[in-house]
């Protein structure tokens, strides 16, 4: 059985979620406290960056969630998350780096920095968003099937909404999020109310754990581990 180590919220470990929803496979979900228990042994011998989500299938150990994304619909090809054209998998792929690359920053700079220290980010955030509406030329990005385009920007944009953010100016953008919220893969996965108010009550802590946690993976890092072999110089 396929084994998911994920934290909950996670802007990586989400879209790893609901592919193994839509896809309906069997897997078993572990939680990782990322207060600490992704520093332990047993998750290092995972992840030695210390870092979610991780996916387990058949003594195979996968790190990085687009790595994971690809080896799941390669390997569970039913339902097909990437389109049979070329073109309409350069835009995917497109859409997916962009979603990772640019709005999941412009996202922790609108969590973590002060109000008067968000212009740059909320106009990153815009630019993207702008860029989708005019990218989304058919139900989906990936053309009338769910992609993992979607999959990816669709668990990143509602974060948008809860930080003031409004898709007025994207009608395409807009009717296409609603699409995806409706689907029971994005139902199951997002945020209960009170876990929402938790994680955004906790805000103003996170800047000064996230460089602490920094901090300890460098440590971690440095910590050699049994068996390791010698470095040749």
């Amino acid at each position: 059985m396929i084994s998911f180590y994920y934290a909950k919220p996670s802007l990586f470990s989400r879209p790893v979620w609901i592919t193994l929803l839509e896809k309906d496979l069997k897997f078993e979900p572990i939680y990782v406290n990322m207060g600490g228990d992704q520093f332990t042994p047993e998750f290092r011998a995972l992840n030695p960056f210390c870092r979610i989500p991780v996916l387990v299938d058949n003594g195979l150990t996968i790190t990085e969630s687009q790595a994971i994304l690809d080896y799941l619909d390669l390997q569970y090809p039913q339902p097909k998350l990437l389109p049979p054209s070329a073109q309409a998998v350069a835009k995917v792929r497109q859409v997916q780096m962009i979603a990772v690359n640019e709005l999941v920053p412009a996202i922790g700079e609108c969590l973590m920095k002060k109000p008067d220290q968000q212009t740059y980010a909320k106009h990153r955030a815009v630019t993207v968003l702008n860029m989708f509406e005019g990218l989304l030329e058919a139900p989906y990005f990936g053309g009338d099937g769910l992609s993992l385009a979607d999959i990816v920007t669709g668990s990143l944009v509602p974060v948008l909404g809860d930080l003031g953010f409004t898709l007025d100016q994207q009608p395409k953008l807009q009717r296409w999020l609603q699409v995806l919220m409706a689907r029971p893969a994005w139902q199951q996965t997002q945020l209960s109310a009170p876990e929402k108010d938790r994680f955004m009550r906790s805000i103003r802590a996170l800047a000064k754990l996230w460089q602490k946690r920094r901090r300890q993976r460098a440590d971690a890092l440095l910590v050699p581990k049994k068996n390791t072999p010698p470095t040749i110089s």
